[in-house]
């Protein structure tokens, strides 16, 4: 008996090894075995590659995103100092050739308005200036309407300063004489405000009258189309006296 149950106890010890030995095996299954790894490493691939598909697209939009704004701000900051703009108001431009002579009898002073014009004049003279306006160039109104006795001062400062009244004339009128008085003149300034309205007036049916005054202005060319006449030299040639 006791040598049969040697055998027999020999081959179940082997039996019991080669189970351990086996992929079902409890050694393979704790949780240090060699089994479970290759579907760790599978799962930790699957998960970079997932992360990967996400990030870098979200990677790309970031970057559109700031490309954008960066460009956004460029375009809407406000202009340098000194640049120009569209809305940016010319400078008074200087007189040149004759009308740089008249400079120093050109009027000075602050707009006055439209107040006693003509009807005419006031619509021409108000759409002349919001045209002008648009393109940056403010026509100011330094004299429009003038009762007799502003004329009549104005006229008689003009005697004395010119010497006579044949001399005067050709700068101020007698009240009797002056389309002023009569609410159908303006005198404007800058002489850039002259010089636009000089160019672009005839559209507003408003002329230059006299050839030593680049800053009077009338009706004189109502109808649609119709030139502007010819300068007159001066005002004399429209005194009575």
């Amino acid at each position: 008996m006791t040598t049969t149950s040697e055998p027999l106890r020999l081959r179940e010890s082997q039996e019991r090894d080669q189970q351990r030995r086996t992929p079902g095996g409890s050694h393979d299954r704790g949780a240090g075995g060699t089994h479970g790894r290759p579907r760790r490493n599978r799962e930790r691939r699957r998960a970079m590659a997932t992360t990967a598909i996400i990030a870098i697209p979200l990677g790309v939009m970031t970057a559109i995103g700031a490309t954008v704004i960066n460009g956004y701000h460029e375009h809407t900051q406000a202009p340098a100092a000194g640049e120009n703009t569209a809305a940016s108001a010319p400078a008074d431009v200087a007189p040149t050739g004759a009308d740089a002579e008249l400079l120093d009898h050109a009027p000075t002073g602050n707009d006055v308005g439209t107040e006693g014009l003509d009807a005419q004049l006031t619509r021409a003279i108000t759409r002349a200036r919001d045209a002008a306006a648009k393109e940056g160039v403010t026509i100011n109104i330094v004299s429009g309407y003038r009762t007799a006795a502003t004329q009549q001062r104005l006229y008689d400062a003009a005697i004395k300063k010119y010497g006579s009244a044949a001399e005067a004339s050709k700068w101020v009128l007698p009240p009797g004489d002056s389309a002023h008085v009569e609410g159908k003149a303006v005198d404007v300034g800058p002489y850039a405000a002259a010089s636009w309205l000089q160019k672009n007036g005839v559209q507003f049916g408003l002329c230059r009258r006299y050839a030593n005054e680049y800053w009077h202005f009338e009706v004189l060319a109502p109808a649609k189309g119709q030139k502007c006449p010819a300068l007159e030299a001066n005002a004399a040639v429209n005194a009575t006296r």
